[in-house]
């Protein structure tokens, strides 16, 4: 059998054509893994053999045309064996390689320049690519003992055979096999050509199936990775249809803030679970994330399997799966976060009314204080330095204005006495059933003076038998203070009537009516707010710091009552205080 060979270059060189566009491809589209690119060098070397080979037919080429087709031919085995290495992360024989290859081209060059002898030259290359695959060999069975691999398990087996085949080519060479040209017809010729092709396609189909296995393992370790970090995840992931909110996938920090299992979930629609607060809220969700594919940090309610109520910052994003627009959600559980911006806002707000109450106590300090101290002070000096030149009864008049001043300076020390106890929390509070008619008996005595020095009638309808539930202390300076402002803006021959009873879910209401001066509806609308300005003076210039009614606010929320006004201009005015019947209002 006589080859041709134009044929046979032209049927080779398709063959590794083919193969030089697949490692293209397998380089460009791995470039991250190491191997292709050597393997494309393995491809590229055998193509430039063959068209060495093809040059052989010009006689001015000849010799460097067969230098350089073997020379191909070896340094494509030596990129074959260092590409795989590199591909299972191993280190090749570099260094032995390199004395190969450079004792090959010596020996090469001798037998074509020197001893033109084509038997030495094939005995030379075919025993140098026994030595190669050998060795290729031995080191892929080393990696094949650490892994299995039915890709690497191929290569072995077609660089064993490889070996062999070259082996035996060799020792029938030495023992006598001749060949005078590359068209001799012999087996032993014809043999090694077939032999190339079938190793090239087997190896091709290898190094495939390497790349192949190992993108599926990568496809699995990343799919791994993505299972961990989507179910160990801190937030609660799900993905749902983008059309019907049909869930597909949740993690598990969904099952465990959502309450529901995988069967009450996978399969079922949001609305059917329940799991947005309200109904519509994912219409509106949807149409946000439409305009622009996403949509972060949008916040919601949801409810919980147990109907709790979860406050949530979500972002979602559109994803395909097949041809189908899934919704990928990630939501963030904000509820411990919410209550506490709520609880830090409660403080901020008690902070301003802490301040606005400290304003209130430097505006009294500062001015109703300064007041009847100056007035007390002026009143004093004049009675020092004038008494024994002044008439007896404007000594009286003056001692008289001393009184009233001191009353004024205590009632007002008294109220800011108490109320900074409230302040403070030391107030105590012991309410009981007791007897009312005492206590307002007994602070209509204390105002007595007062009312008749204005000519005022003080008048009780209250019922000896009266009962009600309060603290002693409290309600005493509550009466009190009411009682002090009904005579203070009440104008000379006016009246008073302090009068009480039982309701009929036996809540007890006093109420205090006076004939005086009334209020407007802007005074009442300030009234029992410590941030408005309520003092005003009394008929006869009494001095008033509204923080009586304060103090009343305070001891009335205290016992879980009510405390309201009813007055007009010109009138009169009523307050009415409601306590209820038992410890379980009063706070």
């Amino acid at each position: 059998m006589k080859i041709d060979i134009i044929t046979f270059a032209i049927v080779l060189g398709i063959t590794y054509s083919i193969q030089f566009i697949i490692f293209l491809l397998e380089y460009y589209y791995h470039k991250n893994f190491k191997g292709p690119g050597w393997w494309l060098l393995w491809s590229s070397s055998a193509v430039l053999g063959f068209v060495f080979l093809v040059t052989r037919q010009f006689e001015l080429m000849e010799r460097i045309s067969i230098l350089m087709q073997n020379v191909m031919l070896i340094i494509s085995s030596m990129f074959l064996y260092i590409g795989i290495m590199r591909f299972w992360g191993q280190r090749e024989r570099l260094n032995l390689l390199i004395f190969i290859l450079l004792l090959f081209i010596v020996l090469f060059i001798y037998y074509i320049f020197f001893q033109d002898s084509i038997q030495n030259r094939t005995i030379i290359l075919w025993g140098v690519i026994s030595i190669i695959s050998s060795l290729s060999a031995y080191d892929l069975f080393i990696i094949r003992r650490k892994t299995v691999d039915i890709a690497l398990t191929i290569c072995i087996y077609v660089y064993l055979f490889h070996a062999i085949f070259s082996t035996i080519k060799v020792i029938l060479l030495l023992s006598g096999s001749q060949i005078d040209s590359l068209n001799s017809p012999y087996p032993i010729n014809t043999s090694s050509y077939i032999q190339v092709l079938i190793v090239t396609l087997f190896w091709t189909y290898a190094l495939i199936m390497m790349i192949n296995n190992r993108l599926t393992i990568e496809m699995e370790r990343a799919k791994d990775r993505f299972e961990v970090i989507y179910n160990t995840s801190p937030d609660a992931i799900l993905i749902t249809s983008l059309e019907e909110g049909t869930i597909t996938s949740v993690n598990d920090k969904f099952y465990e803030l959502s309450g529901y299992s995988a069967e009450e979930t996978i399969g079922k629609t949001t609305t059917e679970i329940k799991l947005w607060n309200e109904s519509n809220d994912r219409a509106g969700y949807i149409s946000l994330i439409t305009t622009q594919g996403y949509y972060l940090n949008y916040e919601a309610r949801f409810r919980k399997k147990d109907r709790q109520l979860l406050t949530g910052l979500i972002s979602s994003k559109i994803i395909k799966l097949g041809e189908k627009s899934h919704l990928m959600t990630i939501f963030r559980d904000i509820t411990e976060r919410k209550l506490k911006e709520e609880e830090i806002l409660a403080q901020n707000l008690q902070l301003q009314i802490l301040n606005t109450e400290k304003d209130k106590f430097f505006s009294i300090i500062a001015h109703d204080l300064k007041s009847p101290l100056s007035s007390f002070l002026g009143l004093t000096e004049v009675m020092a330095d004038e008494i024994h030149n002044l008439p007896f009864t404007e000594v009286i008049q003056h001692a008289a204005k001393m009184r009233d001043s001191a009353r004024n300076l205590f009632g007002l020390l008294n109220n800011l006495l108490e109320w900074s106890m409230i302040k403070q929390g030391v107030t105590s509070f012991n309410p009981q059933s007791m007897s009312l008619y005492p206590e307002i008996q007994e602070s209509t005595l204390i105002f007595s003076d007062l009312a008749q020095k204005k000519q005022i009638s003080v008048f009780q309808n209250v019922s000896a038998a009266e009962k009600v539930f309060a603290d002693g202390n409290m309600l005493r300076s509550m009466i009190r203070n009411l009682l002090s402002n009904a005579i203070k803006f009440t104008p000379k021959g006016g009246s008073v009537t302090i009068a009480a009873k039982t309701l009929e879910d036996n809540s007890s209401l006093i109420s205090i009516h006076d004939t005086g001066i009334g209020m407007s509806q802007e005074i009442k609308d300030h009234l029992f707010k410590i941030d408005e300005t309520n003092s005003r003076k009394g008929t006869n210039g009494e001095l008033s710091s509204g923080l009586g009614l304060l103090l009343c606010m305070e001891f009335v929320t205290r016992h879980g009552g009510l405390i309201w006004v009813e007055s007009s201009e010109g009138v009169g005015s009523t307050f009415y205080i409601k306590l209820p019947s038992d410890i379980s209002r009063a706070t």
